[in-house]
């Protein structure tokens, strides 16, 4: 049996805010005014387990975007539906927004999709502008990166003690 590769890293950033947030919805609202464009979101710090788990939300939400099937109005909740493995909008944000009284979470780009899968990303320029976001949202970016030990499968409404890799990717077929 062959070794598979490691995915590519998905453009995400472990930020922790200044103080708790007191407003999931000024902070979205604010990073929407703020972001260069219109692909940028945030996402729960215990709602992301994998670089596979992104891209397949991500591939799943570009997949719906193209064919004009989305259930969101937008790209970046149709991929917090993925992620939360759910097509109810309150459900997904409890399970895998940002909430009032949480001090991280995950600032995370949506790329592009191009014919052959997601556009060319220009890291250095991603990087700068996360940093940018992130000051604006009164937060620092952490050096870390998905893993397994920073979930919360029950809050992602997964009902099993202990989760792995293909959970969370059978999960985001639910949405």
């Amino acid at each position: 049996m062959g070794t598979h590769s490691p995915s590519p890293w998905f453009p995400c950033w472990r930020i922790n805010f200044d103080s708790p947030i007191e407003s999931e919805k000024e902070i979205a609202l604010h990073l929407d005014a703020v972001s260069s464009d219109q692909s940028w979101c945030l996402v729960g710090a215990r709602s992301v387990g994998s670089e596979r788990q992104l891209w397949a939300a991500w591939s799943a939400t570009r997949k719906k975007e193209q064919s004009k099937t989305m259930s969101a109005r937008s790209v970046e909740m149709e991929f917090i539906l993925h992620l939360a493995g759910t097509q109810n909008i309150d459900l997904a944000l409890k399970r895998a927004g940002i909430c009032e009284g949480n001090e991280q979470a995950w600032l995370l780009h949506l790329p592009a999709m191009n014919p052959k899968g997601p556009s060319e990303l220009d890291w250095r320029e991603l990087e700068h502008e996360a940093n940018r976001l992130a000051r604006s949202i009164l937060a620092e970016i952490k050096p870390l990166r998905p893993s397994m030990e920073m979930v919360d499968s029950e809050q992602l409404g997964i009902e099993k003690l202990s989760i792995h890799e293909l959970d969370l990717l059978a999960h985001i077929s639910l949405a």
